[in-house]
């Protein structure tokens, strides 16, 4: 074994340097994508739970993200990157919302759709 390793080091050297590469590039190409999403996801969560909720929106976020990712790209992101990356996004989006009346107007409508409660209608006796 020793053997096969000092006469193709730089055979073995090249496959490794190669699998790094892929990776890198992968994750890198998927990271802009996944960025993408998740600020469509934050302003979905945010136009659906509204404000004061924010446990419940990263909970959504994160479980709608994983849901929609490819399975190959859940392993080159830990779940401190995602929470860096959803922080990013909700950064993001305040700064879009604040930018764009009508996509704020947009959000807190679907929010005010959302959230109706039905008024109770006394039974007649």
């Amino acid at each position: 074994m020793i053997e096969f390793l000092t006469q193709y080091w730089d055979s073995i050297l090249v496959v490794v340097l190669f699998i790094t590469i892929c990776i890198v590039l992968v994750r890198k190409g998927s990271s802009r994508y996944v960025k993408q999403m998740l600020f469509y996801l934050v302003t979905q969560a945010e136009a659906e739970y509204g404000s004061g909720t924010g446990d419940l929106k990263y909970a959504a976020v994160t479980t709608w993200l994983y849901e929609r990712i490819p399975a190959i790209l859940k392993f080159f992101f830990s779940a401190k990157q995602i929470d860096a990356m959803i922080e990013s996004a909700v950064d993001q989006m305040k700064e879009y919302l604040m930018k764009n009346a009508s996509a704020q107007a947009f959000v807190v409508t679907t929010n005010a759709i959302n959230n109706v409660v039905p008024i109770a209608v006394p039974k007649k006796e």
